[in-house]
């Protein structure tokens, strides 16, 4: 799928600077539209399709704030991804609309490797806050440990039919799972990358996502924390293989889980919590 990016800021040098980033980040990018402020953002997203939106803060006629705002409002665009582009710090203004909907932001200026960490997060689709910081810890799990890349999901994506599910319990602060389901081929892929291995056989494949929702985990707890000296309990992964297809339709149909795509396949995770603390699904 390729993306149709709108940029928001009232310099048009800077919009430049953004656009030449993003051709410097080699994703798939369909077309590049532009707007010196919120209002005259507001009117080309009436009128042309935008997968994305980029937007500065402050702006004259109407500022970034309010355009979100707007958007939020209105049926139409209330569901298009808003990744903030401003000079500020994690202010409250930002804490606010990352709050309100904004799905992220990149500090001015920022790299090609930044901003393609940001879209790969963006492309997992996430429901809810912290279903989008788990899909942020196993994009790098999967980027650090296995060297793969996540890419966006479309019609040619491998959906397997032999799947492996993993599952990784954890307690403290927060109590809750983390499991994810993957293809046979897939697992292969993890373990030849993980561990160099020569010959590939089902126990290594397995062991391999494993250890990537372990690895995942212990990236995503830090993230939802109030404190750093929040503990946590975490189990030893299980995992168990299905040859049946409607085990994939079943759990993606689930409104926590939110899919990857793996270089050509596909992996999907979800996140259930016992704390109504964190903004999702309770079992």
């Amino acid at each position: 799928m390729a993306w149709n990016i709108l940029i928001v800021d009232d310099s048009s040098l800077t919009r430049k600077r953004i656009r030449r980033i993003i051709e410097m980040a080699d994703l798939d990018i369909g077309e590049f539209l532009d707007a010196e402020n919120g209002e005259e953002a507001l009117k080309i997203l009436e009128d042309s399709p935008v997968d994305l939106v980029l937007s500065d803060l402050n702006m004259p006629k109407m500022g970034g704030a309010e355009m979100v705002q707007r958007m939020k409002s209105r049926e139409a665009t209330k569901s298009i991804p808003v990744v903030v582009i401003s000079t500020e710090s994690k202010t409250s203004r930002l804490t606010k609309l990352l709050a309100e909907g904004v799905r992220d932001y990149l500090h001015k200026p920022f790299t090609p490797e930044e901003f393609k960490e940001t879209m790969q997060t963006l492309w997992a689709k996430p429901e809810t806050n912290t279903s989008n910081l788990l899909a942020q810890a196993l994009v790098q799990s999967l980027e650090t440990m296995a060297l793969v890349t996540a890419v966006p999901v479309d019609d040619d994506m491998v959906v397997p039919e032999e799947t492996v599910l993993a599952q990784i319990d954890f307690s403290g602060a927060k109590k809750g799972a983390i499991q994810m389901l993957a293809g046979m081929d897939l697992c292969g892929i993890l373990a030849e990358n993980i561990a160099a291995l020569d010959t590939i056989n089902d126990q290594a494949a397995l062991d391999a996502l494993k250890e990537l929702s372990n690895v995942t985990c212990g990236l995503f707890l830090p993230l939802v924390v109030s404190s750093t000296a929040d503990v946590f309990d975490i189990t030893v992964p299980k995992v168990a293989t299905c040859d049946n297809a409607p085990q994939w339709t079943e759990f993606v149909a689930d409104g926590n889980t939110f899919v990857l795509n793996i270089e050509g396949h596909a992996i999907a995770a979800r996140l259930t919590v016992e704390d109504a603390a964190m903004t999702t699904e309770t079992n």
